[in-house]
């Protein structure tokens, strides 16, 4: 039988799977600052919002995921309805219909979410890393298997990337700085390099996947341009921004792939060349003053970019040269940010409320 990621078919199994321990389930949009978290979607590049946080139940209890603090959302490559989320303290959710809805393995419903990734050829295959493990799962999410565990408790994996050319190859890091490459999907992993740092991010571009990016949280972004065996330092080529080795979120254009929009605590920084040299994004507050939590390039306009603070979103049609404002919809921060790969009007938005 073919897998399928229809709403129908794993509509009562994803009923089942959502647990009473989950989280501290609460009901549609609310201005109350205790459930104004979970996602938020525009139609209209942020100009509305809407809280999208419900789960559905077999005996009509409203439910939703709006106190969860959300910091990592991925789209499926090859489904836009299929969206996935990381949160902080209670796990992972998917919805399968453009986050109108969500729904939560067992096995999936606590703990640290900091990345998600799904084959792109097999839209059935998903991985995530959770605590000191990376879990997968080949059949739309119903069961899991742990496909990488560190032994050492403390050693928490904090990025998943699969080679969108060729799935088998997978990438997982943790926050030691180890990398680790697959080329049997999971089955066996390689060390690659030790970075010394923690991880936040392994992407890779979007017109040849051996050229592989890792960041780290204090030490920049490295570039492989052969899959991984050789490395270099793209820091080198923006030190002389204050700051800017200070990683909060990194994104990567897809028409235009050698396109790279950097957030650090100097503010933004772009590379238009694939990392080899980089200028500032001029922002409407000066440079340093104001922590950008994400980041996001509209995947048909590279031009076209989008950061969150702590309370307010911008968006700038033109590279920077001009941004609008928008109030978050929202007391809590702007920490994972998505546009939609074939709508662009349509952006998700996760948000966190950071201990005090």
């Amino acid at each position: 039988m073919k897998k399928s990621h229809s709403i129908g078919g794993v509509i009562i199994a994803g009923l089942l799977l959502v647990g009473a321990g989950c989280i501290s389930f609460n009901s549609g949009p609310s201005t109350n600052a205790a459930s104004d978290g979970g996602v938020f979607k525009t139609a209209n590049k942020g100009d509305q919002w809407a809280q999208k946080t419900a789960i559905p139940t077999t005996t009509g209890e409203k439910r939703s995921i709006s106190n969860a603090n959300v910091s990592f959302i991925l789209q499926d490559p090859g489904d836009p309805n299929a969206i996935y989320i990381g949160t902080s303290d209670n796990g992972m959710f998917y919805s399968y219909d453009g986050g109108e809805s969500w729904m939560q393995p067992a096995q999936l419903n606590r703990g640290r979410v900091p990345s998600i990734a799904v084959d792109s050829k097999d839209k059935c295959t998903i991985y995530v890393a959770v605590e000191n493990k990376l879990l997968k799962s080949d059949d739309c999410s119903r069961t899991w298997n742990t496909t990488y565990l560190d032994s050492r408790l403390d050693k928490l994996t904090s990025a998943v990337a699969v080679d969108f050319y060729n799935p088998k190859i997978l990438w997982v890091a943790n926050n030691a700085g180890d990398l680790l490459k697959s080329t049997d999907a999971g089955v066996s992993w390689t060390p690659v390099k030790s970075f010394q740092n923690a991880i936040m991010k392994v992407a890779m571009n979007a017109a040849d996947s051996r050229h592989v990016y890792v960041a780290t949280k204090t030490n920049g972004v490295w570039r492989s341009d052969d899959g991984g065996g050789t490395w270099a330092d793209m820091s080198e080529t923006y030190k002389d921004f204050s700051g800017s080795k200070e990683y909060y979120d990194l994104a990567i254009g897809v028409s235009d792939p050698d396109t790279l929009v950097l957030a650090s605590k100097y503010g933004l920084i772009r590379s238009t060349d694939g990392g080899n040299k980089w200028d500032a994004i001029d922002l409407l507050t000066p440079a340093g003053t104001t922590l950008i939590y994400s980041v996001a390039v509209d995947p048909k306009d590279a031009n076209s970019l989008y950061y969150g603070t702590s309370t307010t979103f911008y968006r700038s049609p033109n590279g920077g040269a001009n941004w609008v404002p928008k109030k978050l919809p929202s007391t809590r921060a702007a920490t994972a940010l998505l546009v939609d790969r074939t709508n662009p009007n349509i952006l998700y938005l996760g948000m966190t409320r950071f201990k005090q």
